[in-house]
């Protein structure tokens, strides 16, 4: 369903809560609605890629699936994720959970030693066996991947060149993982300033942009000052994505705050929750492309009426 309206979607960055994406596509998927072009930041990158070499959501979850089944993978983001109570009761649990907190307490030293925690091949290695040795040009529909310099604060958007660069230096997490640095800039996740992608849709050729919003998880205790400052930073940059995303011709935003955004294990419950999101909008949005695509020609019509009326 397009007509003469080139339909883009916005992936917007969440970590393991953008797995969402996958189960919106899904839903658009059965609603007959087919977008054209896809920008994406961070996660919402690597699934847009995915999306933009092979345009089937079924293929884009099971390529997700082994991205994240990798045991190293799964084991290195444990440590940031939060053990509820129950967790915390159990004698195993505990165990893990001092395991857990050595390594948090490693990470926190290294952050603030450190100008990152990991080698880029950690980050990189997994996103070539992911896409393979594609550039941006091959890809069956177009495709923008936005990071940030945080040198100048602008945005980098890629559209050309191996997608895996543009994907990576979408998805280095800062502190994490290595910036890109070349011509003087230093590239990272856009995740801050430039969650949504909205406007790097608009710029590929969309007339239309659906917004694919994950919302932040929402913090509810604060051990320590630092917790404090980051949760009034997440304040900040959500006001701003409000912003952003009040620009998108329509917004869907999955229920995924309960989700840690490092918990890759809630991704099968992050696709579902996006499925439903998408679901439940889809008439909505149905309706609203359907206007659209008749409105140039309602307003030819208005046009014509009021030269009538003139003569």
């Amino acid at each position: 369903m397009s007509g003469s309206q080139t339909i883009g979607l916005a992936l917007g960055s969440g970590g393991a809560r953008g797995f969402a994406h996958a189960g919106v596509l899904q839903a658009l998927e059965e609603a007959g609605i087919r977008p054209q072009l896809v920008a994406g930041t961070s996660m919402g990158a690597i699934v847009g890629g995915l999306y933009a070499q092979d345009p089937d959501p079924d293929k884009v979850w099971r390529r997700l699936e082994a991205y994240v089944e990798n045991e190293d993978f799964a084991s290195y983001w444990a440590p940031f994720v939060p053990r509820d109570g129950d967790e915390a009761s159990d004698p195993q649990s505990r165990l893990s959970g001092i395991h857990d907190f050595m390594q948090r307490k490693m990470i926190a030293v290294k952050t603030v030693t450190q100008a990152f925690q990991q080698d880029e091949s950690r980050l990189r290695g997994p996103l070539a066996k992911l896409f393979g040795p594609v550039g941006f040009e091959e890809l069956t529909i177009p495709f923008a991947a936005v990071a940030l310099d945080l040198i100048s604060g602008d945005k980098v958007v890629y559209t050309s060149g191996p997608v895996i660069n543009g994907i990576y230096a979408s998805s280095a997490i800062p502190s994490i993982f290595p910036p890109v640095t070349t011509d003087g800039r230093m590239i990272c996740d856009g995740g801050g300033p430039f969650r949504v992608p909205v406007e790097a849709c608009r710029d590929l050729g969309a007339d239309f942009v659906i917004a694919v919003d994950i919302p932040a998880y929402e913090e509810t205790s604060f051990s320590t000052g630092l917790d404090m400052i980051l949760r009034s930073n997440t304040i900040a940059r959500q006001r701003l994505n409000k912003y952003v995303c009040d620009q998108a011709d329509f917004v869907i935003r999955p229920a995924v705050t309960e989700f840690h955004w490092a918990d890759f294990s809630a991704g099968e419950a992050c696709r579902a929750r996006g499925y439903e999101a998408g679901r439940e909008m889809a008439e909505e949005l149905k309706k609203l492309l359907n206007w659209r695509r008749s409105f140039p020609y309602k307003m030819k019509m208005a046009a014509k009426r009021a030269l009538r009326m003139n003569i």
